[in-house]
């Protein structure tokens, strides 16, 4: 959060910023689908993980109910082949056979046949569609308050009656589109975005100002360049200026100037461990190569 004339200034970044015309709202649905359609960082919604998990355990449950009736008529075809076992076996069998409208027992199998399709159908799109639901990214800390911040920036809040409290439970929501960033950007975001802002219609909240992600990328890639060249001459500047005889200091040096290029990876970027291990061990390797040539 920033601060502007001791006021909180509310930030959202945005992936595209076409102009819009300015045009009134009325404060509830038509404020708030116009609020998440300005930013694809606000597209929040609830997940319904409860209703979502009893869904499925119905769903199963009828299925177990269906399953165990299909095995209760196998098991009475099974018991009753030593009577008839011929009509046993077309049954199990020959297609023809049980799909004659004639036969009662086939016509058993076919009607329960016909309700486990429909119901293992659903429940296996069911499945699918709550994968998909819980690959979702839940909202960033920073998304999230203010969101909410907009959400409440009213004496009430923006819809009322029970959705007053749509948005309490903080575990049970999922972002559609997270902005992907680094901690870098992060920090230029909340600390810097005042600066990146731009002019555009704000739902009517004053507090509320908009900036390109573009912008924030382009001064996140400006000052990782500029980190980059100041870690690799800096370290090389050092060991020049630094009495080749003197190998313990340009030993500490290389050590200091490792741990600084570590940090400064592991920090203000999204790399993993294994790359954050190997970027370091090759900056390394080039300090340990120019030392030695300079000797």
């Amino acid at each position: 959060m920033s601060q502007c004339n001791d006021s909180v200034v509310i930030e959202l970044a945005q992936t595209h910023s076409p102009p819009i015309p300015q045009t009134p709202r009325l404060p509830g649905y038509p404020s708030f689908a116009h609020f998440i359609s300005q930013d694809g960082d606000a597209a929040i919604y609830r997940r319904y993980e409860s209703l979502s998990a009893r869904n499925l355990l119905y769903l199963q449950s009828e299925l177990h109910e269906l399953e165990g009736q299909l095995e209760a008529l196998d098991a009475e075809d099974a018991k009753d082949r030593q009577v008839d076992d011929k009509e046993s076996q077309k049954i199990a069998r020959l297609w023809h056979h049980y799909a004659r409208a004639g036969n009662a027992r086939a016509v058993r199998h076919r009607d329960l046949q016909g309700k486990i399709r429909a119901k293992i159908k659903e429940y296996h799109e069911a499945l699918v569609l709550e994968s998909r639901v819980l690959a979702l990214s839940a909202p960033t800390p920073r998304s999230l308050d203010i969101f909410k911040r907009w959400y409440l920036h009213y004496p009430r809040p923006v819809l009322w009656g029970r959705d007053e409290d749509l948005f309490r439970n903080e575990q049970d929501l999922v972002a559609l589109a997270p902005l992907e960033t680094d901690r870098l950007n992060i920090f230029l975001q909340k600390y810097l975005g005042w600066f990146l802002k731009e002019k555009r219609e704000t739902s009517g909240h004053e507090d509320l100002f908009y900036f390109p992600s573009r912008r924030v990328h382009r001064v996140g890639a400006v000052i990782s360049i500029f980190l980059s060249a100041v870690l690799l001459i800096g370290a090389i500047v050092c060991l020049v200026n630094i009495d080749p005889k003197n190998t313990n200091f340009r030993i500490g040096m290389i050590v200091f100037f490792t741990c600084l290029f570590a940090a400064v990876v592991g920090l203000l970027t999204n790399a993993r461990r294994a790359e954050i291990f190997a970027s370091t061990a090759a900056y390394a390797a080039v300090l340990c190569v120019f030392m030695n040539n300079s000797t």
